[in-house]
Parts: structure tokens; sequence; C-alpha cells
């Protein structure tokens, strides 16, 4: 009888910790925001409204998003969106990404929520219900008012291979198929080259494309890690920030 409590206790108590960790985390990072907060740059020729995209949020913080790029569309801002690129048929630029990022490909485009859900598998109980993010189209984006300025998965694995060497993969990469986490145990990459790749060569790709653009106002859709980088290489171009 004693053993058994300890394990309905032991049982509650991890259950516990892991709902609160998994909300902190949650909250820490945005995602149960219900609004969000847009941010202005400008130059003598350009400006530049950053729209701040959790890949995972609640329903209101999409529905405000949506408002505010319906706000901007009618202020002539022409939209930068976010999304790395790749040919399914392109496996070993696939595997090679995912051991860089350490993030399998999206088997149908769906989002985050899968990832969260296999991992925790019904064991947490979020303080608030999340969604992925909708798709660019039920945000009111289309080739006319937008475009996808990111890099592609061989422009980060070419990157990479280039400064660092070629990423050499492992039976054990392939055991799985790329939807999945393969089961390696060997460290793929420093986490400070991950950053670089995922986060800093991406802003800059942004930058340069602002700098060549030939539009006026640009909106740009990204996650919010990006932005501290992206407007530090902008204030060095000479935009300055605009005070609410």
């Amino acid at each position: 009888m004693k053993k058994t409590l300890f394990y309905i206790l032991l049982t509650i108590c991890l259950t516990s910790c892991l709902n609160f960790k998994a909300n902190l985390a949650f909250k820490l990072v945005g995602a149960f925001d219900d609004s969000i907060k847009l941010s202005k740059l400008s130059s003598n020729e350009k400006e530049v409204v950053f729209i701040p995209m959790h890949h995972l949020g609640t329903k209101l913080f999409y529905e405000d998003v949506k408002t505010n790029i319906d706000s901007l569309k009618k202020e002539g801002y022409f939209f930068y969106t976010e999304e790395v690129s790749v040919k399914r048929t392109d496996t070993i630029t696939i595997r090679k990404a995912i051991r860089i990022t350490g993030i399998p490909f999206s088997k149908d485009n769906s989002g985050y929520k899968h990832y969260f859900d296999s991992i925790y598998n019904g064991k947490v109980r979020l303080k608030k219900e999340l969604m992925n993010q909708p798709k660019y189209f039920m945000l009111g984006l289309d080739s006319l008012n937008s475009e996808n300025v990111d890099v592609t998965y061989r422009d980060m694995v070419n990157y990479y291979e280039n400064k660092y060497g070629e990423i050499i993969l492992q039976p054990c990469d392939f055991e799985k198929s790329f939807y999945e986490i393969p089961n390696c145990k060997e460290k793929a990459i420093e986490k400070s080259q991950r950053r670089e790749l995922i986060i800093d060569f991406r802003n800059r790709n942004v930058v340069n494309t602002i700098l060549k653009e030939k539009r006026k106002k640009i909106a740009i859709i990204y996650g919010e890690d990006h932005f501290k980088g992206i407007k530090e290489e902008l204030l060095k171009q000479g935009f300055k920030i605009e005070q609410n």
C-alpha cells in the first residue's frame, strides 16, 4: 500500500513539475500572448515595420496579427515572409539540415504543434490552447502583396560547409525518415554555430534584401528571435527607431 501511494505521489509530482516547466517555457517565449506589439525603423528612403510572429500561439494572437496586416496593407506596405524552403526530393540536403538544426522535416507543413504533442504525448496541460501559425494566405497575404525572402535549406548547408567543412552523415542519420529526429548520439555542431546559421545568416539575408528593395514601405513577418539582429544591422545602415 505504501509503495503504491509512493508511486502515485511521484507521478503527481512529476506531472505537476512537467506542467509548470512547460507552461513557464511557453510563457517566456511569448506563446501565450494574445496580441502583438509592432515596432518600426525608418531611413530617408524606407519605412520598415516588424511584426513579431510566433510559430505556435493563441487564436487571439493570430487574429491580432491579421488585424495589423490588414491595416498595414491599407497603408501600402509590402510584406516579407519567413519560410526556409527545400525540394523534398533533395533528401541529402534535408538530412544535413536536420543535423545542423536538430529539427526534423515537416511532413505536411503542419507547423510546430505536432512536435510538442509527440514529445509530451498528452502529459502536459497548458494554461492556454495553442495552435500552429496559420498559412500566410489565411492572414491575407498573396504573391501580389508579399514575398518569401528567407534562405533555402541548400543555402544553409552550403554556408555551413563552406565555413566549417563538409557535414558527414552517419548510418544513424538514415535509420529513420527525415520526418523524425535521428538517434545519433554524437554531437552534431556547436550551439554557437547553430545560432549563427539559423539566426544570424538568415538575418543578414533579410537586411540585404531590404537594402536592395525599391519599395518604400516594408513589413517583416518573422519569428521574434530574428528582430534584434535585424534591427541592429539596419541601425548600422542609418535607420532610426520610430517612437510610438
